[in-house]
């Protein structure tokens, strides 16, 4: 088969991952860690700053962004808050 066909569906291998998922077993690739500066943003978000205002203050402490270089950015608090909110959503 040419490689740029895609390859025929195997329904084994589906109904195998769908099993899987009745089982509760967890597929893909395992979650991220919590940013390390996720609690503290929380605490900024509470006392009500804006995402920039968050990004701001972070910088401002040096807290080490999710990648561990560069600044904090609104997309990056955003991230971290995100993250905050699933792992503390799920009782951990």
């Amino acid at each position: 088969m040419p490689p740029t066909e895609p390859r025929p569906p195997r329904p084994e291998v589906a109904e195998g991952m769908a099993a899987a998922r009745d089982r509760g077993v967890r597929l893909g690739r395992p979650p991220a860690a919590l940013p390390d500066g996720a609690p503290r943003a929380a605490e900024l978000r509470a006392a009500g700053n804006s995402l920039a205002q968050i990004a701001a203050a972070l910088n401002a402490e040096q807290i080490p962004t999710p990648s561990g270089r560069g600044q904090w950015t609104r997309s990056s608090v955003q991230y971290a808050l995100t993250r905050y909110d699933q792992e503390h959503a799920d009782g951990t």
